[in-house]
């Protein structure tokens, strides 16, 4: 018979998921993962951004929609340690590429009460991070 020891904890922990790391240039490829939170120091926030269509207009392969996402407005800010939940899309791989091949994530919403929701964040290792699903 085998005995657990006291100090064996993966019998009553959450299992851990691997979590998606960066290319050499610090940006997220294409995930399935949906939790992450902000790391940017900018005591502003990180911004998040939106254009005037629908996820549903930008994500169609029709779409003429310009992916110029960098330049949309700012919708709203995250804060530094914010924990927000990605839209991973039809596809299921979670990130947008701008018409400058740069990641996007699209948050469907973020922890705060009144948080940004519905708007792109840049999918950087500067900015975010992935975190273990709750």
């Amino acid at each position: 018979m085998t005995q657990i020891s006291e100090f064996d904890t993966t019998q009553n922990s959450t299992p851990q998921v691997e979590l998606p790391q960066p290319n050499e240039r610090g940006e997220y490829q294409r995930t399935s993962h949906r939790y992450w939170k902000v790391v940017d120091s900018d005591p502003n926030g990180l911004n998040c951004r939106m254009g005037p269509h629908s996820i549903q207009e930008i994500e169609d392969p029709g779409s003429k929609v310009d992916l110029n996402i960098g330049s949309w407005p700012v919708v709203g800010t995250l804060k530094q340690g914010q924990k927000f939940e990605i839209y991973l899309g039809p596809s299921g791989l979670g990130v947008l590429y701008d018409d400058r091949h740069q990641p996007w994530f699209f948050v469907e919403k973020s922890e705060a009460t009144g948080g940004p929701r519905n708007c792109f964040v840049r999918a950087h290792s500067s900015f975010v991070k992935p975190v273990q699903p709750k």
